[in-house]
């Protein structure tokens, strides 16, 4: 029986997690977590793809990977395969590596990405592995707030605009105890669906945005394609900020979703919500969620 495409569209974001086969070590040492490391980040440069959160353990790995016009499948395939003939020709052995197929859920909710990226880091620590300073994990990266694998940015522009105040921020959320696992499992059983309820889902989300497109494009007689990117005229500033209020408000796209759509940074959709938010409050309203 043949398997089902996985669900993709520009801007998808994925908890990726792969397995050694019959659960069997797939880093036998540093050296092949950083090959690894190398390949993913290789073919995430090559197809546009970002990682945002990842976790290397010896016999499976979590990564949070976004993606945009190439789906998922054809980087983690090329991942995983030129990764096995690698392992396979260094040990001196045949066969798989991979259980031979990763899982990958959709993640569409923006509050739940930052309870994932902790899960994800915290992983190590659930194992014994390490402490948070564990070499192959991007926790490091969010600490330090230096790129070297993950685009730490679009994350830690949602916790707030100042750089030094996001990463104390999400040192303030590393530090929560919490039942991470729960809290995982408990988002995946809510809204982990089959193959063709996400593909039900996919289309319901992009008769939503595209209802909204059509109604800024009659309100103002525009092209949507005017609010994308970086603009200096005020009056599609202000219709870029109406459209993402509006997106965001009615939960079409996540606000890292949104800053993709729109080619601006994920900081800026959260400045402007958040604003949004703040106004909505003071005036005595809820918005919709």
């Amino acid at each position: 029986m043949s398997r089902k495409p996985r669900v993709h569209y520009h801007g998808a974001l994925y908890h990726v997690l792969t397995r050694g086969n019959n659960k069997n070590r797939i880093f036998l040492n540093d050296k092949d977590k950083d090959i690894y490391l190398k390949k993913m980040r290789k073919y995430l440069d090559r197809y546009g793809g970002k990682a945002l959160a990842y976790a290397l353990l010896d016999n499976h790995c979590h990564f949070l990977i976004q993606v945009t016009d190439i789906p998922l499948s054809k980087i983690m395939q090329l991942v995983q395969q030129t990764y096995t003939s690698f392992y396979n020709k260094k040990y001196n052995r045949s066969g798989h590596v991979f259980e031979q197929r990763y899982k990958a859920i959709l993640v569409n909710q923006d509050d739940y990405l930052l309870t994932l990226i902790k899960y994800i880091h915290f992983n190590i620590v659930k194992a014994g592995v390490s402490g948070l300073d564990y070499k192959y994990s991007s926790h490091s990266e969010y600490v330090k707030g230096k790129s070297i694998i993950c685009n730490i940015n679009e994350v830690l522009g949602l916790l707030a605009d100042n750089k030094r105040s996001a990463i104390r921020r999400y040192c303030s959320l590393m530090s929560i105890d919490e039942d991470l696992k729960h809290l995982v499992d408990q988002y995946y059983s809510l809204n982990t669906q089959s193959i063709d309820e996400d593909r039900l889902e996919h289309i319901h989300t992009s008769m939503l945005i595209n209802e909204i497109i059509k109604r800024f494009e009659e309100k103002y007689l525009i092209n949507i394609d005017l609010l994308k990117g970086r603009h200096y005229r005020s009056k599609y500033i202000d219709i870029r900020d109406e459209f993402i209020v509006e997106v965001v408000k009615n939960r079409v796209m996540s606000q890292i979703e949104l800053a993709t759509f729109l080619g601006v940074s994920p900081q800026l959709v959260c400045k402007i919500w958040s604003e949004n938010d703040r106004s909505l409050q003071v005036s005595g309203l809820t918005p919709k969620l």
